[in-house]
């Protein structure tokens, strides 16, 4: 419960629960042709030179984290309300933030391998929208540009907004009607779903990820990160750009939760309950930096 990431790309949680093993393929073609039909000749043949026609992705499941808690039996037998909800509720959210950063941790890493490390991500226009400090209605037009040249209109997109993006987003003095032309505001749903509106048929998702409005993120084991992301720019220079948020498409990410559970049970040589929960999981991202095939628009800011 509780997450962010959950909402975007494709979940395929069932397909790993009833297949087992720990990898899903995902074959997949490129960007299609059209052809010309001419009378009495053939039509089908295909060439595939060029494309990513036969191939795969891999969703591999390899990700498992476990959140244990001790319960003494003098606090449990003192307490005038009950522990073991309030503490695997506790339990349960901790997993969440652990699935949330890896699935964000999986987008971004897939962007800094597009979006190349020479001189920051301005080096590729094409993936990249600049915010600034404020998300303006420009900035809106060349994404919605973007995104109708790669599949024609906003379906299966989904805006997700850093802290600076969203309050840019929401102060109408700089974004005007736009905004509350969708719902705008903070929907019912945003306590567990993060969903904050709409904007031009797109839902808004608002994230207090670890990977936005920073140049580098460590490595940390009880927060679910295990590897440490150094920033768009690896090269020798320091201007590292922000990640202010990004528009996905349900195709461009993949994920599954293969197994989740809460257990508890009595350590009498501790006189204590064990309370635990885990889950086993897995992602994978896939974009690219050509036309029709790009599925992730970053939105980045300089930190100069």
């Amino acid at each position: 419960k509780n997450t962010v990431m959950t909402q975007c790309g494709t979940d395929l949680s069932g397909i790993a629960k009833a297949q087992g093993g720990d990898k899903i393929r995902l074959p997949h073609v490129g960007v299609p042709t059209v052809k010309a039909v001419t009378q009495n000749a053939e039509v089908l043949e295909v060439d595939v030179s060029g494309s990513d026609t036969g191939v795969d992705t891999e969703l591999v499941i390899d990700q498992h984290y476990a959140a244990p808690l001790w319960l003494p039996d003098a606090v449990k037998a003192q307490a005038s309300y009950d522990m073991f909800s309030l503490y695997s509720g506790q339990l349960g959210y901790a997993i969440a933030k652990a699935v949330d950063n890896h699935l964000m941790y999986t987008v971004v890493a897939q962007l800094t391998t597009v979006l190349g490390s020479g001189d920051g991500v301005n080096a590729n226009a094409t993936m990249n929208v600049e915010v600034g400090e404020a998300l303006t209605p420009a900035h809106t037009a060349t994404l919605m540009g973007i995104i109708a040249g790669e599949t024609g209109n906003t379906d299966g997109w989904k805006i997700v907004l850093s802290p600076k993006a969203y309050g840019s987003l929401a102060n109408t003095s700089n974004f005007g009607n736009s905004w509350t032309q969708g719902t705008g505001g903070l929907a019912s749903s945003f306590g567990g779903t993060g969903i904050v509106g709409s904007l031009l048929g797109m839902p808004v998702i608002a994230s207090n990820s670890a990977f936005m409005d920073v140049g580098s993120v460590a490595a940390s084991s009880g927060a679910g990160i295990p590897t440490a992301w150094d920033g768009f720019d690896t090269g020798a220079s320091t201007d590292d750009d922000y990640l202010r948020g990004f528009a996905i498409h349900d195709s461009a990410l993949y994920w599954a939760i293969q197994d989740q559970n809460v257990k508890s049970s009595y350590q009498h040589t501790y006189m204590q309950d064990l309370i635990s929960t885990d889950a086993l999981y897995g992602a994978v991202c896939r974009t690219a930096d050509s036309a029709g095939n790009r599925r992730v628009i970053s939105l980045t800011d300089s930190k100069t």
